[in-house]
């Protein structure tokens, strides 16, 4: 009898060779927008099936099961629900829908995705403006009602590994919902109390959620994801020393608090060149990274394997999302290949595509993905 998906995903995160590569569709950071899910149940020439959104302003779902089957996705996702004191408020009439910190998002006409529209805390100046504000609770039950059921039911049929997370996942993003990106970055150097003051409370409300969330699944899960976005394509989104000083201590902090928690290895989703982050999260406890953007500066996967493989497992890397959207099924091959070739020897990877799969990306794309995957990713590896 061969290693189950949740085998070969264990086996991986603990740097070792399973017997075929795990596969991720349909983690946290790896799945699909609805249109695409869409396109490939008639590729696929699956009939009915609900589209049950994960992120609303982003249009990506949790993946019809008949397709994760076929494509061979090994992880199951789970997060904290909404409270019960909010519910989806979208008007039909001007397409904005409020989140429960009340951020406002507004898709474009003919737009694929939800836009920032407005901010909570963009007219904050002073501790006391944010202390009017009704910050959400943590710990409201409506987060975790139902929340061990459903991860003990995967856990104990045993055929996927367990990602958990939370939301919001990220601190220094969230700072952007509350904030608005621009007001965000600007505060660092002209707001800093104020901006501190805005992170302190965010992270405060992540660890009481960790905690929370920790006692209820701690014990069933093998992933825990969290997410701040510190790359672009050419670089880093700050200097490395001020993530240092400003960003990494309160990273830390979540991280110790996971660890603490559970057995779980911990996933940070960081998009983007991150590489002059990397020994730096190595440092804190990160013990995995995604979505290993290969087309983004130093972060080439044959230079990440060589130079961080014996501390970091990566979670991604499949196929760049421009090749994904708009090449051929063999330029798709061609990059899985790649990934393949240089980030799994020895263990210590999950394969996925690069992010989740976006809205104009072909069905016959996304099949060729998983399927090179599934044809070259048995040990020892062998790719031409």
């Amino acid at each position: 009898m061969g290693m189950t998906g949740r085998e070969c995903v264990l086996a991986a995160l603990n740097h070792e060779e399973p017997e075929r590569l795990p596969i991720d569709l349909g983690g946290r950071h790896a799945t699909l927008h609805v249109r695409v899910q869409q396109s490939l149940r008639a590729y696929l020439g699956l009939v009915g099936g609900e589209d049950t959104f994960r992120q609303y302003w982003l249009q990506t779902v949790d993946v019809d099961p008949r397709i994760n089957e076929i494509l061979g996705g090994d992880v199951a996702a789970f997060g904290t629900s909404a409270p019960d004191n909010w519910h989806m408020d979208l008007d039909e009439e001007t397409g904005i829908f409020h989140d429960e910190w009340g951020a406002s998002y507004r898709k474009p006409p003919d737009g694929y995705y939800y836009d920032y529209h407005n901010h909570p805390l963009k007219d904050a100046r002073t501790i006391a403006d944010l202390d009017t504000y009704d910050w959400p609770n943590p710990l409201d039950p409506g987060r975790y009602r139902g929340l061990r059921e459903q991860v003990k039911r995967v856990h104990d049929e045993g055929s996927k590994a367990i990602m958990q997370t939370i939301t919001p996942a990220g601190s220094w993003e969230h700072t952007w919902t509350l904030r608005g990106p621009q007001q965000a970055l600007m505060d660092i150097l002209v707001e800093r109390g104020l901006y501190e003051e805005i992170l302190d409370r965010t992270v405060a409300f992540q660890m009481a959620q960790w905690d929370r969330t920790l006692e209820e699944v701690g014990d069933l899960i093998d992933i825990a994801a969290i997410s701040d976005d510190l790359g672009m394509t050419t670089g880093p989104l700050m200097s490395p020393a001020l993530w240092r000083e400003l960003f990494k201590p309160r990273m830390a902090k979540i991280v110790d608090m996971i660890r603490s928690k559970t057995e779980a290895k911990v996933y940070i989703h960081t998009c983007g060149s991150v590489y002059a982050f990397l020994p730096d999260l190595i440092n804190i406890g990160i013990d995995i990274i995604n979505p290993v953007q290969t087309d983004a500066k130093d972060m080439q996967p044959e230079k990440l394997k060589r130079e961080f493989g014996d501390w970091l497992v990566f979670w991604g890397g499949g196929c760049i999302t421009r090749i994904l959207e708009y090449g051929t099924p063999d330029d798709v091959r061609a990059e899985a290949k790649r990934a393949i070739r240089h980030l799994a020897p020895g263990g210590g990877y999950v394969f996925a595509a690069i992010h989740n799969i976006q809205a104009l990306v072909p069905p016959e794309n996304v099949v060729a993905l998983f399927e090179t995957a599934r044809e070259y990713g048995r040990y020892p590896i062998q790719v031409d």
